[in-house]
């Protein structure tokens, strides 16, 4: 069976510099990439680490989380639930004006009629592995607000990020999508806490991220199919043609069973969804065929 996505991203890699993928490849990982980004109009942040590698660029400029805070969110729900003793399978109570229209929201269409019981389990994985727009926002109420999930997000030691809005917020205006940023450095600092330590209390988020359905054309579209893949992805819309924001952080778990740390960040694109995409894709592979080269 063909796998459309990899197709379409060997398509869009057409699109990118011809001399990445002729002869004459440039040598290092950063010249690689930075082929891969020759003349896009777009800022790209990366950060990546697995084992004694890392690789760098620009990953202490800020940049919009767009959906990936929904990882925040996510932390800071589950550690409220384990000081509680409240468990996974505890339903929650979605009144219909919790559903908001002209925002993504599968769960909204999904239950249309709105005043649905679902269990936190389900609206968190909606949230994450489906980013849910909705749903979201009633965790973060029930986090006791954005602040809180910032301020729990700091307790673990991790800065050079703010949260100040939830997608409510942010969609009523796409400006404050600039307000909720994390450099690159920050976000895969903290997925190495979320895939190393405090095992059972982020394990449901672990497994939520590796059933992502969003973003497919990615990292994931990047990495070869054998190798397991955990991410959240974030997308926003334009402001006279320019993307805000476009990213995907993962853990592709190498054959060595060392996790790949891979954050990729692109803001200010006046590219197509479909160039951001591939880029994003190509960076992640370039990284993966570094980090197996290296025998990690």
């Amino acid at each position: 069976m063909i796998n459309l996505t990899r197709l379409f991203f060997l398509f869009a890699v057409t699109l990118l510099p011809c001399r990445l993928w002729c002869a004459g490849m440039p040598s290092s990982l950063a010249e690689r990439i930075d082929s891969i980004l020759s003349g896009r109009r777009m800022t790209v942040g990366v950060s990546a680490e697995c084992g004694d590698f890392s690789y760098v660029m620009n990953a202490r400029v800020r940049f919009p989380l767009m959906s990936v805070f929904k990882v925040h969110v996510a932390m800071k729900v589950l550690a409220d639930m384990s000081a509680s003793g409240t468990s996974l399978d505890t339903v929650v109570h979605v009144e219909r004006a919790m559903l908001r229209e002209n925002t993504y929201s599968p769960l909204r269409d999904a239950r249309p009629s709105g005043d649905v019981d679902i269990t936190l389990a389900g609206l968190m994985r909606y949230s994450v592995a489906e980013s849910d727009n909705n749903a979201c926002d009633i965790l973060i109420r029930m986090a006791g607000g954005i602040g809180q999930v910032d301020r729990y997000v700091r307790s673990l030691g991790v800065d050079g990020f703010r949260l100040m809005h939830d997608e409510d917020a942010m969609h009523r205006d796409i400006t404050r999508c600039y307000d909720n940023w994390s450099t690159p450095e920050a976000m895969t600092r903290l997925m190495k806490i979320v895939f190393e330590g405090s095992a059972p209390l982020y394990a449901p988020l672990r497994s939520m991220m590796a059933a992502t359905v969003t973003g497919a054309d990615k990292i994931r579209a990047g990495v070869p199919e054998s190798l397991p893949v955990a991410h959240k992805t974030g997308s926003s819309d334009r402001i006279a043609g320019i993307k805000t924001g476009d990213n995907d952080v993962a853990v592709v778990r190498m054959p060595s069973g060392r996790n790949c740390y891979i954050t990729v960040f692109i803001k200010d694109s006046a590219e197509t969804d479909a160039v951001n995409a591939a880029v994003i894709a190509a960076v992640a592979r370039e990284i993966v065929e570094e980090v197996t080269a290296r025998g990690l």
